[in-house]
């Protein structure tokens, strides 16, 4: 029964994004944006929030170690990785810093098929933490100062950035 109203209902929403301005797709994605945000987060908390051992992730050595990793191997090396990409090198790296977030359910596969112990899992919690926690205010900042110093808005591009031919 499921599966002959899914195909229903994706055979009506395939015909009717047919009208030029796609009405019902923007209705559906208006009307179901909440609801899909919030099943995200359940889906989040109840797969990988729920695996991570509490009692090991608060241990002094767990943090003190995922801080090392964290900072070093999950920002560092993504930030500094760009050394010849000139003035953008650094909103480069950072945009590469912010995708942590597949790591974790990486982490939880990892933990529940038995490839590192709770420990090792509470390090590895530890370091994608940082980088998730600073890499969108930290990107915001450096793209916001790349773009102050190589846009104008009045003038249009500076510094030898070009804009792109329509």
């Amino acid at each position: 029964l499921g599966t002959h109203l899914w195909g229903c209902f994706i055979a009506g929403m395939s015909f009717a994004c047919i009208d030029k301005h796609h009405w019902p797709h923007h209705v559906w994605v208006k009307q179901t944006k909440r609801a899909t945000t919030w099943m995200i987060r359940i889906f989040f908390s109840a797969t990988v929030a729920f695996s991570i051992p509490v009692s090991s992730l608060l241990s002094v050595d767990a943090f003190l170690k995922g801080s090392v990793m964290g900072i070093g191997p999950c920002i560092l090396t993504k930030v500094l990785c760009a050394p010849f990409m000139g003035d953008a090198k650094f909103v480069i790296g950072w945009a590469m810093v912010g995708r942590a977030e597949f790591a974790y359910l990486i982490a939880q596969s990892a933990a529940a098929a038995d490839m590192m112990d709770k420990d090792t899992f509470s390090i590895v919690i530890w370091a994608l933490l940082y980088a998730t926690i600073f890499a969108p205010f930290i990107f915001r900042k450096v793209l916001d100062r790349y773009v102050k110093r190589h846009f104008n808005i009045e003038d249009g591009p500076q510094d030898g950035v070009k804009e792109a031919e329509h």
